[in-house]
């Protein structure tokens, strides 16, 4: 039903609204607006609400595509492969990888395709990792990269436990600027506030994370892309 599309988007559009707002904008009553309500949180769209005077509504942190929702990570994640898979450049999948992108893309609310691309321009891709780094990489744990991809999507700070290539531990609270791809291994280019300078960390020498709530401002790009390799490509 069309008039489901048009609340859909009204939600993602916001972070919070009222019924009596939704309901005029879509020229319909209240009754019919808390029924389709019910129809959409039937349909799996995580609609929430807080009771009271005025009736708040929003639509819970995540990303619809058509009838799947993704949450943040998930999204995110889907289109960093996407891009990724575009600067491998293989004949047999590049045609099919950008159709499925630009869909995908067409599939989100104006204001979450503007966030997207700025997420992506985070992103760095550059030469695989070399024999010598390949020779002490683990996959990192779940548990370590969750909340890196959050305080870096969402600019929050981080607090990490690292070990470096000595083996030497310490403590540091980081704003996640960038993201590095040397396939296989990811590093985090931050603001290391334990220290006042840019640092790089490979992410699977992390050995714990925790996102705090202090949120921070981008700084200039350039602060963390003269520490990388000089012919990396952007996502």
């Amino acid at each position: 039903m069309a008039r489901l599309e048009d609340l859909k988007l009204l939600l993602a559009e916001r972070d919070y609204t009222t019924a009596a707002d939704l309901a005029a904008d879509l020229g319909v009553s209240l009754r019919t607006l808390h029924r389709d309500l019910a129809t959409l949180r039937d349909l799996g769209i995580p609609v929430g609400g807080l009771a009271g005077r005025g009736g708040g509504v929003y639509l819970e942190r995540g990303w619809s595509l058509g009838r799947v929702h993704l949450n943040e990570s998930e999204a995110i994640g889907l289109l960093l492969c996407l891009a990724i898979a575009q600067q491998v450049g293989s004949p047999l999948l590049l045609g099919d990888v950008r159709s499925i992108e630009r869909k995908v893309a067409q599939a989100f609310a104006p204001s979450q395709a503007s966030r997207i691309r700025s997420l992506r321009r985070r992103v760095i891709v550059g030469r695989p990792a070399s024999s010598a780094v390949l020779a002490t990489y683990q996959p990192p744990p779940a548990a370590t990269t969750g909340p890196l991809l959050e305080g870096f999507s969402r600019q929050h700070v981080i607090r990490i436990g690292y070990r470096d290539g000595s083996g030497k531990p310490s403590h540091r609270a980081i704003e996640v600027h960038h993201l590095y791809y040397s396939l296989p291994v990811w590093y985090a280019l931050a603001w290391d506030q334990t220290v006042d300078d840019v640092r790089s960390f490979r992410v699977d020498r992390i050995t714990g994370a925790s996102v705090s709530t202090t949120s921070f401002k981008l700084r200039p790009p350039e602060m963390f892309l003269d520490a990388v390799e000089a012919d990396t490509s952007h996502l």
